[in-house]
């Protein structure tokens, strides 16, 4: 395993035993892995699934259509002594009376458990096979007498928020034979193959009304789930069962061919696993270890270009971000793991597991990749984007069952711009900007400025504007995205010699800047108009108007930039993320990261603002510690954070006693929300200021 000052990498996560010993602490804590094109695996640190969307495998097709075929395994443990249960399953709607017997806890980089009950030790970890839909669960039997283990699966086969009924077709078809078992699902699904060094006996037995009390959508509608049959393996101390799900049949026949099992490929399961387990802990400490010299790299870049106190640091022998940050490994991995692939194109889905992409959200989580030198993964994404431009409009979406891009929204072509400007200012590659990304970027400037067939164009005042059913509108956050694509472009076309271009672009953003600032500021509200319409201005304050100040150059005069901040600090911004609209209890924590980086432009780089932002940052932190260190999409705070309470007109903290709670539907890891948080830390946060947040991890309960 790879170092970095003597140090692994690849340290685990780990939870307390004060949380262990406590069921409802065990079943609020959740985990999520996930496999590279689309699927994954979640569920709770205490076995149990408590929302419809946690599943042991959940496969993606081709172009992101999700399934969820195995629901959860249910295990059991015999002595000579006695049994006992490793996880729970919640029936009728009630809690089992008290927590499993684990004793440890850790994502180490994946779930692993210790069950501990008498005498006996056993481990179990879990992890995802990259590039497939499959899923590996081991048990080891660490110590103790001999035992024997069963292991029940759960069989479903429906969309990640849908309910399973008991159905006569699902399971119907059970093909056995040493070592491995094929479960037919349904006419036109996959099957679900398991692969096992155990005996499988057959049985079909239906639970009923499993319950999901973390989800509020599926309250008071349970769910049934078919287990055909039991794996059982009788172990002794050093012994180990071995259970691979996937809904590919010729899994191993696959790896193989990938040489991912070793030349001659082993003969045994266990062989196998092993393989698998050690270029899967390769291949994540490759990428944390560069995440780690990366982010180091950037933060030393931003430091230098803050001044003051930042240009001693740039240049100090000892990491800005080491191995003991308790943020950048848990974002970097939510980030990672938003990375899929749809055919041959790689992209980034908006939140997991949920595995929707976004055109806009793609893009705006680009300048995560670039703040820790993912440039490959970065120039892939935007290359697929380009290649899917259709009169300078890129996708807003793409359609999961075959792929089918979208059109319609001007966003994601403008965060296109964005993330190009950025990828090659940082990156340096300007031969690639000039062979194959500025023509396109052009074509979406020239298309805009004529109008395409999508009701996006120039209008005779300068402002941007995208048709609606009443007409076009001129939405203030399309304009300040549209303004700094012009910026961009100027910067673009000088980088490869194109000074008459650049020139044009610079002062047509200029006279954008003017009109922007004339016509869309609302003197009345200290804010910007929300939009102009066929009517005139349409009043309205929301999130997404911290772009004309949080993209760099600001958009408005400082003056009015200053004003704007304070007025969405004042109405919008809560400690777990910021309200897209006035009014409303659920909050988003992807633009926490724009807030953030728009507070310090409008109010300076002082020792009292980055003061500021670190304590929203602990409090999104804090936040999010029972998804062990996932950002989720959304909270819904309730009560919580309506009301300043402190004195300064931000509101408090939530208490420990009373913490937030996810958003109704929403997913247990926003992708955006991690980019954006990401971006923050590398490159916001004055790294002089930061030791007293770096004292634990941020997992550990």
């Amino acid at each position: 395993m790879a170092s970095r000052g003597g140090r692994a990498i690849l340290h685990a996560m780990r939870i307390g035993p004060e949380v262990l010993g406590v069921m409802d602490a065990t079943l609020s804590r959740e985990w999520l892995i996930t496999n590279g094109v689309g699927g994954s695996a979640s569920g709770t640190v205490g076995g149990a699934n408590t929302r419809r969307t946690h599943g042991l495998l959940t496969t993606s097709g081709p172009h992101g259509l999700l399934l969820t075929l195995l629901l959860k395994l249910d295990e059991r443990v015999r002595t000579d002594a006695g049994g006992f249960e490793l996880c729970l399953t919640l029936p009728g709607g009630t809690r089992a009376p008290a927590a499993p017997p684990i004793e440890d806890f850790a994502l180490d980089p994946w779930p692993v458990w210790r069950y501990r009950q008498g005498d006996v030790l056993i481990e179990k970890s879990i992890f995802m096979v990259q590039g497939h839909n499959a899923v590996v669960v081991t048990y080891r039997h660490l110590e103790g007498p001999p035992l024997t283990l069963s292991v029940s699966p759960l069989l479903v086969a429906r969309e990640p928020r849908a309910l399973e009924r008991e159905d006569a077709e699902l399971g119907s078809s059970v093909h056995g034979i040493p070592g491995r078992v094929r479960l037919g699902t349904r006419a036109g699904q996959p099957t679900l193959t398991l692969w096992h060094n155990g005996v499988f006996m057959p049985a079909r037995v239906w639970q009923h009304q499993l319950s999901y009390p973390l989800d509020a959508e599926a309250a008071g509608r349970g769910e049934d789930a078919l287990t055909p049959g039991h794996i059982k393996s009788p172990l002794s101390a050093g012994g180990a069962l071995h259970i691979v799900a996937a809904s590919e049949d010729d899994l191993f026949r696959s790896l193989a061919a990938e040489e991912r099992l070793g030349v001659p490929p082993p003969r045994t399961l266990a062989e196998c696993v092993a393989a698998l387990e050690s270029g899967e802990r390769e291949r994540l400490e490759g990428w944390r270890a560069a995440a780690l010299e990366g982010a180091d790299f950037t933060a030393r870049q931003a430091a230098a270009a803050h001044g003051g106190p930042g240009e001693s640091l740039a240049r100090r022998r000892e990491p800005l971000i080491g191995v003991h940050d308790p943020l950048l490994l848990p974002l970097a991995t939510a980030l990672v793991d938003g990375l899929t692939w749809r055919g041959p194109r790689l992209t980034v889905v908006e939140s997991l597991p949920s595995g929707i992409e976004c055109g806009d959200s793609a893009l705006r989580a680009v300048p995560g990749l670039i703040a820790i030198r993912a440039f490959d993964a970065a120039r892939q994404v935007l290359s697929g984007y380009i290649d899917f431009l259709d009169e300078g409009v890129a996708p807003s979406r793409f359609d999961p069952a075959d792929g089918r891009p979208l059109y319609g929204d001007a966003a994601p072509s403008l965060w296109l711009i964005h993330a190009v400007d950025l990828f090659v200012r940082r990156s340096g590659e300007t031969e690639f900007l000039a062979e194959r990304l500025f023509q396109p970027l052009e074509s979406i400037m020239h298309s805009y400025r004529q109008g395409t067939r999508y009701g996006i164009g120039v209008d005779k005042d300068g402002l941007l504007a995208a048709g609606t059913e009443g007409g076009p509108v001129k939405r203030s956050d399309l304009n300040a995205l549209w303004y700094h694509a012009l910026v961009a472009m100027a910067q673009l076309a000088r980088l490869i010699g194109r000074r008459e271009s650049g020139a044009f672009y610079l002062a047509w953003a200029r006279e954008h800047q003017k009109q922007f600032n004339d016509q869309l500021w609302d003197e009345l509200h200290s804010c910007l108009w929300d939009a102009l319409g066929p009517g005139g201005p349409i009043p309205g304050l929301t999130a997404s108007q911290l772009l004309a100040v949080s993209l760099p150059p600001a958009a408005l005069r400082p003056a009015l930039a200053a004003r704007l901040i304070a007025t969405i600090e004042r109405e919008l911004v809560t400690p777990v993320g910021v309200r897209e609209a006035m009014g409303g209890g659920v909050v988003s924590t992807a633009w926490m990261g724009p807030f953030i980086t728009a507070h310090l432009r409008a109010r300076g780089r002082s020792p009292e603002t980055h003061r500021r932002a670190r304590e929203w940052v602990q409090a999104l932190r804090r936040g999010s510690e029972s998804l062990l260190g996932r950002p989720p999409a959304s909270f819904d705070l309730g009560t919580n954070g309506r009301a300043p309470a402190n004195g300064n007109g931000v509101a408090a903290p939530p208490a420990d006693e009373d913490p937030v709670a996810l958003a109704p539907g929403a997913d247990l890891s926003s992708t955006l929300a991690a980019a954006e948080l990401l971006r923050v830390w590398i490159e916001e946060m004055d790294r002089a200021e930061l030791p007293a947040l770096t004292g634990t991890p941020l997992a550990t309960a």
